[in-house]
């Protein structure tokens, strides 16, 4: 299986130390170089049958989450203060 860590991923690919305050703002697992990369796992995932899952920040981000459902991604790991907020914002994803 693939485990993405979203705060590093996003932190990598961004090129943003995300305790930096100056550059802070790059920060955003939903920025499109992010979601662009999570999308390209994800399908490299299904054609090879390996189950992706995100873990980080990202996965109980209610703001973040249809980005992360809309890039492909089904499986989220979510801290358990987060589960409800994260639930309904699937909930109002359109399917």
């Amino acid at each position: 299986f693939f485990s993405i860590g979203s705060n590093d991923l996003t932190q990598y690919v961004m090129a943003a130390a995300r305790d930096n305050a100056a550059v802070a703002y790059l920060n955003s697992v939903r920025h499109p170089a992010v979601l662009r990369l999570l999308e390209a796992v994800v399908r490299f995932g299904r054609e090879k049958g390996i189950p992706v899952s995100l873990c980080g920040d990202a996965g109980g981000d209610p703001a973040a989450i249809p980005a992360l459902i809309e890039a492909g991604l089904r499986d989220l790991s979510v801290a358990p203060a987060q589960l409800a907020m994260a639930k309904a914002a699937i909930a109002e994803v359109p399917v």
